[in-house]
């Protein structure tokens, strides 16, 4: 599996040869692409990258200008979807702007005519998502099985401060990427590289004119595995930052090259340490009622009930303010940073020890401790320190009690900013769980049918994670937490209890019914249901990406059901025990038959959240067989 290469280099340090691939021009199609009907490293592929390319340089006003071009193939029906294009830029302040845009599909007709259509510029249009962000958008027209589609583009931003990272691997195989960057005078990059053993790069560099040339070929697409960790911790990619500035008088100054330095700079920048100390108008009155509370953690729970409440996230991200946390106060809506940084401000206010976290949350990628880098998170959190407790809060995005650890950022480093007691930590959780309680009594009918009613308790992790489906899509929570079990059951009169009170499991109660399934004289019963185990949800043969649950589990289910006069039990599955050789995931299934009754328990729990991909193999047989175990079925019949 993928063992990943981190690289660190300064460009004024490296010198090498310069030299760079020759590719066709824009709209130059040659015979092999044409000919092309399967990518030979990547066969499942329903589309193929033939090549992404793309340089940064400057123009005379010191602006980024950034240039982008993408040529790929579409190698089956279901590819099609990759001929709409959304290109997102920074709207606000003029920070970025999208321009010279060109793109058209390629075809050959029947009798083998070149059929070129050109997309455009009514076709193509602006889209804004929120007050920061756009996006251009358009569709190529006549995409198909065999199409070619290329387009290119001119992003210009106001600095080099928005240089992205550049990443060769995506969710479609890649067969050429090409980046260059073109380091401004008397500035000075670091980068670091991302990449697999598997995967050779080049990397070449023009000694004296701060080109720099990163290049890979032929890399398998990296899609959707279940329970993944973010997608960037394992796409091939090179990161870039800020690292130093020669001054006109000859010296260096360095930027951020120790996490000292990112504690420095952090809290005298105007749009984060300097929002920490500013006055919030809450009300005396209110905030004299909660410094009286004398619990340090009543208080805590007080002030980060009261800004999660009164101010609402506008969707924004970012570890930084964008109007200031006085503004966000009075307009009762922000941004990440915004919000955050003004609950940190009122927990001070109440006398409580708390300094902000910068975060990366689990979609956005791991941190390396060892590479002072500021794009590494994506949030800044509150992190409050109560006795021998430690707190972490986040009042801008799902709801998350005080007493637990936002399910985001569960298994993830974050860095404290404070010059005396900052540095890198680790966020875990073993005591707080994903947690379900299953009780379900059932009746079988002479026929095999099967109904009843069930009572699940979800605790802890369990409540947010069911608590924020149910509140996104009701249809989609049933789907996804009841009637996957088995084709033809359905519910009724489904009840949710305690939403409101964080303390108590969410409690669903509901009223279901299962066809009978026949075979001959015999009846089947499936004895698993609502266990969270329906079917194994390994099934590729490799894995890129770890497997990362967040937390624990611990499911129990406990089931009663009866059977009608007129049936006998024919055959009962055993009960078993399965554990992994290092007792990380366990099955413990118990049945008992008392005169006309079914007892049933099952017992599944994890004493790891985190598996790498080296271990899926594991994983994937041990689900199997759990699964294949917890589907075994009772056989009736008549007497």
């Amino acid at each position: 599996m993928k063992r990943f290469v981190c690289s660190w280099l300064l460009l004024a340090i490296v010198n090498l040869c310069a030299a760079q691939t020759t590719l066709p021009e824009f709209g130059e199609i040659t015979a092999d692409e044409k000919t092309l009907t399967v990518c030979s490293f990547d066969k499942e592929a329903d589309a193929v990258v033939i090549l992404d390319q793309a340089s940064a340089d400057h123009n005379e006003q010191y602006n980024l200008i950034f240039t982008r071009r993408v040529r790929l193939k579409i190698l089956k029906s279901r590819g099609n979807r990759h001929g709409d294009i959304a290109i997102r830029y920074i709207h606000k302040d003029d920070i970025e702007y999208i321009s010279n845009i060109e793109a058209y599909t390629y075809n050959v007709t029947p009798n083998g005519v070149a059929d070129i259509k050109h997309v455009p510029s009514s076709a193509i249009y602006r889209q804004k998502i929120n007050e920061r962000i756009s996006e251009v958008k358009f569709a190529f027209p006549d995409v198909q099985v065999g199409s070619i589609i290329e387009y290119k583009y001119t992003t210009t931003s106001k600095s080099y401060s928005y240089l992205n990272d550049w990443y060769f691997q995506s969710e479609l195989p890649v067969m050429n990427s090409q980046f260059t960057l073109v380091v401004m005078p008397n500035y000075e990059f670091a980068y670091r590289v991302f990449k697999s053993e598997q995967f050779p790069i080049e990397i070449k560099q023009e000694k004296g004119s701060g080109r720099i040339y990163f290049g890979m070929k032929n890399i398998a697409g990296l899609r959707d595995e279940p329970f993944m960790d973010a997608e960037k911790d394992y796409l091939q990619h090179v990161e870039f930052q800020l690292s130093g500035y020669q001054g006109t008088f000859g010296g260096t100054t360095r930027y951020m090259t120790t996490w000292n330095e990112v504690t420095r700079e952090l809290m005298s920048n105007p749009v984060f340490g300097l929002q920490l100390n500013k006055n919030i108008p809450v009300g005396e009155e209110w905030i004299n009622k909660v410094k009286a509370m004398s619990p340090p953690f009543e208080r805590m729970a007080a002030v980060y009930n009261l800004v999660y409440k009164a101010v609402g996230w506008n969707g924004i991200g970012g570890i930084g303010t964008t109007s200031g946390v006085k503004e966000a106060w009075e307009k009762k809506k922000g941004s990440s940073g915004d919000v955050n940084l003004l609950l940190i401000n009122l927990l001070k206010e109440a006398g409580l020890e708390v300094y902000p976290l910068l975060v990366s949350e689990r979609g956005h990628g791991k941190v390396n401790p060892e590479y002072p880098f500021i794009d590494q998170f994506n949030k800044v959190m509150a992190y409050v320190v109560i006795g021998d407790n430690k707190y972490v809060l986040d009042a801008a995005g799902a709801y998350t009690p005080p007493f637990m650890i936002p399910f985001s950022v569960i298994n993830t480093k974050a860095f404290v900013v404070n010059r005396k007691k900052g540095g890198i930590i680790t966020l875990t959780e073993t005591a707080k769980k994903d947690k379900n309680y299953v009780s379900i009594h059932a009746l079988i009918d002479d026929e095999g049918a099967l109904t009843g009613e069930a009572i699940i308790q979800s605790d802890e992790y369990a409540r947010l994670n069911r608590m924020r489906a149910w509140a996104r899509d009701k249809e989609r929570f049933r789907e996804n937490y009841y009637t996957t079990y088995q084709a033809g059951l359905k519910l009724d009169s489904l009840v949710l209890n305690n939403l409101e009170n964080d303390s108590m499991p969410l409690e669903q109660q509901f009223h279901f019914s299962i066809p009978a399934t026949v075979s001959g004289d015999y009846k089947l019963v499936n004895l698993n249901l609502f266990s969270g185990i329906a079917k194994n949800p390994f099934i590729s043969d490799i894995r890129f990406t770890n497997i990362d649950y967040g937390c624990l589990q611990s499911h129990t289910v406990v089931e009663t059901i009866e059977l009608p006069a007129s049936l006998k039990i024919e055959s009962l599955p055993k009960n078993v025990r399965m554990i992994m050789p290092d007792t990380s995931i366990s099955l413990t299934r118990l049945l008992e038959v008392k005169e006309n009754t079914i007892l049933v328990r099952y017992v599944i729990a994890t004493t790891r959240s985190v598996f790498t991909a080296e271990e899926y193999d594991y994983v994937k047989d041990f689900y199997k067989k759990m699964a294949e175990i917890m589907n075994e079925q009772v056989v009736l019949r008549k007497r």
